[in-house]
């Protein structure tokens, strides 16, 4: 077979096995050099990254940070479609080099890596009736309480741990569980913050409430496994200065204005200003 071949062949069990899959000849940071184009992960989900149907290009705070970072390398910024529950076989494969706003995960970290500072900070919420009091999370862990999350998040995995009683249904994209809550077929949408404001600015129905306790939860960028660091070490470094200089606030409040939505009052991306 031919070397190619070969490759090929081997990422593609790595994936199905499970096996972390390391960039093939060189790492990330060189690749990305070479081919003058930083690939990011892309999955529906406002305000992190989002799909205008007409004209079908990527925009969000994580399209924006994506640019930065490209504008860094001096590189193209190349969108790559995916999902949220397939991120990680995306990168091992080297379908892309980073997905941002992804949780790092104990699970996760088995099978990826991520730098070692946080890309920023936000909580989980709910969104819920107006007359519905969600003091805590546990006055929603009833039987008769039904709760949206999006498959493969790091949120269905905390609301799976958290909750012994209550229905929790999955849907694969944060659009498909607020449609359903729109529809009365669940009582409540837990989402990060952020995105709940975009989709409660849009929706105009119940509320959004952040339950206690409220913890900041960190999220970063997800990278292929791979023996040279140069990379991980670079978005390290690259996003710690970003975070220093509030531009993580700067991408959510341009975003939120774009969309009409007023950021004043709005808890940004820094927790230490919450």
């Amino acid at each position: 077979m031919k070397r190619r071949t070969l490759l090929a062949a081997a990422a593609a069990f790595a994936v199905s096995a499970g096996i972390p899959a390391f960039a093939q000849d060189t790492g990330t940071l060189a690749q990305v050099k070479d081919t003058g184009k930083l690939r990011i992960g892309v999955a529906s989900a406002e305000p992190w990254f989002y799909k205008d149907p007409m004209t079908e290009v990527w925009t969000g705070v994580g399209v924006a940070m994506g640019k930065r970072m490209a504008a860094e390398l001096g590189v193209e910024l190349v969108p790559v479609e995916t999902s949220w529950a397939n991120a990680v076989a995306g990168l091992q494969a080297n379908q892309f080099d980073i997905m941002f706003v992804l949780d790092p995960t104990e699970e996760r970290k088995k099978a990826i890596d991520f730098p070692e500072e946080p890309l920023f900070y936000y909580a989980m919420g709910a969104l819920v009736r107006e007359d519905v009091d969600v003091s805590s999370w546990d006055v929603l862990d009833t039987p008769d309480t039904r709760i949206g999350v999006t498959l493969g998040t790091s949120l269905d995995k905390n609301i799976t741990e958290m909750m012994s009683e209550a229905q929790i249904n999955r849907f694969s994209s944060n659009d498909e569980a607020i449609a359903a809550f729109a529809a009365g077929r669940v009582d409540a949408v837990v989402q990060f913050h952020p995105a709940l404001v975009v989709q409660y600015s849009r929706l105009k129905l119940g509320k959004v409430a952040l339950p206690e306790p409220v913890n900041p939860v960190a999220t970063s960028a997800g990278m292929r496994k791979e023996e040279d660091g140069a990379f991980k070490d670079w978005v390290n470094t690259t996003i710690t200065d970003f975070y220093e200089a509030g531009v993580p606030n700067e991408l959510f409040t341009g975003y939120l204005s774009s969309k009409n939505i007023d950021p004043t009052g709005i808890p940004g991306l820094e927790k230490e200003n919450w």
